[in-house]
């Protein structure tokens, strides 16, 4: 695989899932390697080792930290609600 197909794969994973919350309601602010996602009381930060590749999440209500993950599908489940 060539570099420049790795980056735009790379690049995939983290624009999907800007464009799942997006549609679902959910308001994105980009910090390097974290994108910080916010609707009403609830914030969803995904945080990136590089760009195709979740390092961990963390999902927040009213500032309270409810859970923490390492899986991207379990960030995916939570900007679903």
């Amino acid at each position: 695989m060539s570099t420049k197909t790795t980056e735009t794969t790379a690049t995939d994973v983290r624009h999907a899932l800007a464009e799942q919350a997006e549609q679902l309601g959910w308001q994105r602010t980009q910090r390097e390697r974290v994108d910080i996602y916010s609707r009403g009381i609830f914030h969803v930060h995904a945080i990136w080792r590089d760009s195709s590749t979740v390092n961990g999440g963390s999902h927040y209500e009213d500032s309270v930290l409810l859970a923490y993950t390492t899986d991207l599908g379990k960030i995916q489940i939570w900007l679903a609600k």
